[in-house]
């Protein structure tokens, strides 16, 4: 999955081109028909949908509570978010998955709580999706930083490929600080680190014997507040949440869990719990 970020001042043209493909002017929306449709809108929040007699969408009503909305903070010119996620030829996630992206990017980017509206188009070799988000929300503040967005976008798409099974895309680098490692070494490292994880979890039943069978594969474990891998090779360090929810310490405690005895499991959160205070790996 491939993530591009772009900021704007024009609702109305980013809608437009989301749902039609093209620039056009009002008179030229009314005599178009449905069959000039491209986008299909999968998903909305904090807008009110109206329809033309057709059975199309009211792009031109849309845009305009964007518009209202923006009135509450004068002082952000560009306050249309445009986000575009492109999956890799013959991939193709329901309107189910792309729906869960949509949510999870306006929780991970700040628009959880603003208008928001996203349009699939499948015309294409590749399917993809835009997300067109108001940064300012309903009480005038501005929520959603630009800042380092590159970075953050490919570090979101990472961690929606694992958590959502999706095909892996060495197109985007996982962190600022990995931009100069080869792309595709990164993710290849991420996914083998995964299926590792994943294969010694039904073998092991306390956070310690997963630390010692990683580390016999070259995976040092960091458990603090959170956990995080080490490549003992090249150094390369990642937080179990950036694999996937399932691999965060708190959900990791919880698969090892289902395969404790009551005795073991407590044994295994005492020492869990001198581990996090020390700042111990294992």
């Amino acid at each position: 999955m491939i993530g591009k970020v772009g900021l704007g001042r024009y609702a109305k043209g980013i809608l437009v081109y989301c749902y039609y493909d093209k620039p056009l002017s009002t008179k030229q929306i009314k005599q178009l028909g449905t069959e000039d449709v491209r986008g299909e809108l999968v998903y909305i929040q904090n807008l009110a949908l109206q329809k033309l007699p057709d059975g199309r969408f009211d792009i031109e009503n849309l845009s305009r509570q964007f518009l209202d909305n923006m009135e509450k903070n004068r002082r952000l010119t560009k306050f249309i978010w445009h986000q575009s996620f492109s999956f890799p030829p013959g991939e193709n996630p329901g309107n189910e998955k792309i729906t869960e992206i949509a949510m999870q990017f306006a929780r991970d980017f700040g628009f959880e709580d603003n208008q928001m509206a996203v349009f699939l188009h499948s015309d294409k070799a590749h399917k993809h999706f835009h997300i067109v988000a108001n940064r300012i929300n309903y009480n005038g503040k501005n929520t959603a930083d630009h800042f380092n967005n590159y970075a953050r976008v490919g570090k979101f798409c990472r961690k929606m490929e694992l958590e959502l099974g999706l095909r892996i895309t060495p197109d985007m680098h996982l962190t600022a600080e990995n931009k100069q490692q080869p792309r595709q070494t990164v993710d290849q490292a991420l996914l083998k680190l995964k299926q590792a994880v994943d294969s010694i979890l039904p073998n092991v039943s306390t956070m310690q014997q997963l630390g010692t069978a990683l580390q016999k594969q070259g995976v040092k474990t960091l458990v603090k507040r959170g956990i995080t891998f080490i490549n003992t090779r090249n150094g390369m360090k990642v937080k179990g949440s950036d694999i996937g929810r399932e691999y965060s310490l708190a959900n990791l405690e919880k698969r090892l869990g289902e395969v404790q005895s009551p005795q073991k499991s407590k044994s295994a959160e005492l020492s869990l719990a001198k581990q996090r205070k020390k700042g111990l790996s294992i």
